[in-house]
């Protein structure tokens, strides 16, 4: 025999035989599991059916007993019957009537619809109970006046045997009470029973039945009338006749098997069914088994594919495996074998892959630790150069100073003996002379040298007070009332984002002043004659250790290649020389001893940025 028809056949008792075998195992225990559950199902939906039902009925003795509890009605005048007897009728949708009987059992009072609207008119509940037709009036008559009669000793309610209306044909029940005490004479009602019957019509889907019997084993209600009260179960279902307990049955109605379950409604001798079609129970049983029988006829069919292909499908894997070793061998990590198989051959494949995917995972891990690596002495080597342009400028500021505080040394001592007698010269000038005149301008130009040689120390000197903490709002806010003029004389619009509660610096107050009016008086100058002049200051605490400060203009803006020497000394951007060219490096310098930072971004023809970093004050100290 071939290996090819030994394959077949082992691949057919391997795969055919226990499919069928487990099928029928399968068969057998969801039988077993679905009756069981269909039965427990249909007891449950039996037992609160009749609790339902009982409950319907019951409650309207009980609160019919209630009523005479707590009212002597016979001892009440005409009206004063009549108002009670329409109390109890609304009380309760599908009362069809109801009625107070004197100690002989005839009716003394009673309250019925013969008229809707007219009722209607009169309470709009009249709508909720049903038309009662005259002949019905009699038959409730006689019907509760036996019932009064035959309520037992020590009960105070009694309950009829259900029976169809004289003219509607509607089922119903007398339910009447007597009063505490009395042996004769009390309240009954008719409640209507359509709404038990509308409920177990909508209980049951499909074609399941839920419906209750008599006590004769007669329907008494399903949710269709015409067949109520005419079919018997007395022969179908002889347990549930009398049943004082919920039980289990099978029947067969018109050639159709059908699964039951019944329970005994509580105090009224009915009870309440709950029955479906076998194959209707079983339906999920059979579906199972034709998926059953489809999935043998399919694992029959693929067993027949499967050995005509296995024999040649053992072949590609091995050369699948081969390409995939020579395409790592050429350097293409990305390789992969794509063989979803389970056998030997699928774990060679897998542990191929994974080596694969682990060699392109170092590759990779190696090329993003040189890019790590680029990135971060890019960094270093960006913030080495920030470094020394830094210490570049700073030192550039301290030699600057030095040689600063030399030349003022020098030069005020001759300033102001040029200063002492250009004034003299002017006081003994009349103004008419012309020599007064050339006398004034050298005495403003003399001023100007002055007022270098101030900035010039301002230069040179360290901040040697000591630093407490500060409102930087507060100062932000004296700063732009000093400016306030000046801001709405150019058409500046102020928008001031400050960081929400008080923000404390450390620092000199007059120091820090002079560096904020500064800034904000080359912001001003820069956006003179701007079709935009906007000016954002923002503050912001950064870790509770620093405060950032943004000065953020819509001027003119600094060209790109003059950032790197704005700090330096004499170097200007105006348009016109207006001042000296020291006041960034006088500000540069005042929050250097500070222990802060000073930058500078810029956009030409867009706005510059100033940007502030000071030490934080701590929380507990005061403000200044």
């Amino acid at each position: 025999m071939r290996i090819r028809t030994r394959l077949l056949l082992l691949l057919i008792v391997t795969a055919a035989v226990p499919t069928l075998a487990v099928g029928l195992l399968a068969w057998r225990d969801a039988e077993r599991a679905l009756s069981e559950a269909v039965a427990e199902q249909h007891r449950r939906t039996a037992l609160a059916e009749a609790e339902h039902a009982a409950t319907h009925v019951l409650s309207l003795a009980t609160e019919l007993g209630g009523a005479l509890v707590h009212q002597e009605p016979l001892e009440l005048g005409p009206s004063e019957a009549q108002e009670f007897l329409i109390r109890v009728f609304l009380r309760r949708d599908r009362i069809a009537q109801v009625g107070l009987f004197d100690a002989r059992g005839q009716l003394t009072a009673s309250v019925f619809v013969d008229d809707p609207e007219a009722f209607a008119r009169q309470e709009p509940q009249f709508r909720r109970h049903d038309t009662v037709a005259a002949g019905e009036v009699e038959d409730f008559q006689r019907r509760a006046s036996e019932l009064l009669s035959q309520v037992p000793e020590g009960r105070a309610y009694a309950i009829s045997a259900p029976y169809l209306t004289g003219v509607r044909r509607r089922p119903a029940v007398v339910v009447a009470a007597r009063a505490p005490g009395t042996r004769t004479g009390g309240l009954a009602a008719e409640l209507g029973l359509e709404e038990l019957s509308q409920r177990l019509a909508a209980r049951g889907v499909g074609d399941e039945r839920v419906f209750l019997l008599d006590g004769a084993g007669r329907l008494l209600l399903d949710g269709e009338p015409e067949r109520e009260r005419h079919e018997d179960f007395t022969g179908k279902l002889p347990g549930a006749v009398g049943a004082r307990q919920t039980g289990l049955a099978a029947y067969e109605e018109e050639g159709r098997a059908w699964l039951a379950a019944y329970s005994p409604v509580p105090e009224l001798g009915w009870v309440a069914v709950v029955a479906r079609p076998r194959e209707a129970a079983l339906a999920p049983l059979h579906a199972l088994a034709r998926s059953t029988y489809g999935v043998l006829g399919l694992t029959l069919l693929g067993v027949l594919a499967l050995a005509l292909m296995l024999a040649r499908a053992l072949a590609r894997p091995i050369a699948r495996l081969a390409e995939g070793a020579r395409a790592l061998a050429r350097g293409n990590l990305a390789h992969r074998i794509s063989l979803k198989r389970r056998d030997e051959l699928g774990d060679l494949a897998r542990a191929f892959n994974d080596m694969g995917q682990a060699l392109e995972q170092a590759h990779r891990e190696l090329l993003g630790f040189n890019e790590q690596l680029a990135a971060q002495v890019e960094e270093r080597t960006r913030e080495l150069q920030q470094t020394q342009v830094q210490l570049s400028r700073s030192q550039r500021l301290a030699a600057m100073g030095d040689l600063a505080a030399g030349m003022a040394h020098e030069m005020n001592n001759p300033l102001a003996a040029v200063l002492g007698n250009v004034q003299l010269m002017l006081m003994d000038l009349p103004k008419e002379d012309p020599s007064h005149r050339m006398l004034g301008t050298v005495h403003q130009q003399a001023q100007r040298i002055a007022s270098i040689v101030r900035e010039l120390q301002l230069l040179s000197e360290r901040q040697q007070l000591g630093r407490l903490p500060l409102d930087l709002h507060r100062m932000l806010q004296r700063v732009l009332e000093s400016r306030c003029a000046e801001l709405s004389q150019v058409g500046v619009h102020v928008d001031c984002r400050f960081h929400p509660g008080e923000v404390k610096v450390l620092g000199d107050t007059q120091a820090l002043g002079d560096v904020l009016g500064r800034l904000l008086g080359n912001a001003l100058n820069a956006m003179r004659d701007r079709p935009e002049r906007n000016l954002v200051l923002s503050t912001q605490v950064v870790d509770a250790e620093v405060v950032r400060v943004e000065m953020k203009d819509t001027g003119r803006g600094i060209a790109r290649e003059h950032l790197e020497r704005i700090f330096n000394p004499f170097f200007t951007t105006k348009q016109q020389w207006t001042g000296k060219g020291l006041s960034l490096a006088v500000c540069h310098r005042v929050i250097e001893d500070h222990g802060g930072t000073i930058t500078l971004d810029s956009v030409e023809g867009v706005g510059t940025t100033v940007t502030l970093v000071l030490p934080a004050a701590p929380a507990s100290s005061g403000l200044v």
